[in-house]
């Protein structure tokens, strides 16, 4: 049985899951270090946990 030589930029992905447009070095390492998903800034934000996004609005 012949093993494929793979190495670690096949399991990165360049293009937003959802939108398919280009990601950013810094989108690629959040979700690198994030196992979830390579969202784009706008789909990574919709997809944000409550809490943070709650700690972000000050309260009027």
């Amino acid at each position: 049985m012949d093993l494929e030589e793979r190495t670690l930029d096949d399991t990165i992905a360049r293009t937003c899951s959802v939108c398919g447009a280009k990601l950013t070095s810094a989108e690629i390492k959040d979700a690198r270090e994030a196992g979830g998903p390579f969202l784009c800034s706008v789909h990574a934000a919709e997809v944000a946990p409550a809490d943070e996004i709650a700690t972000d609005i000050e309260p009027s």
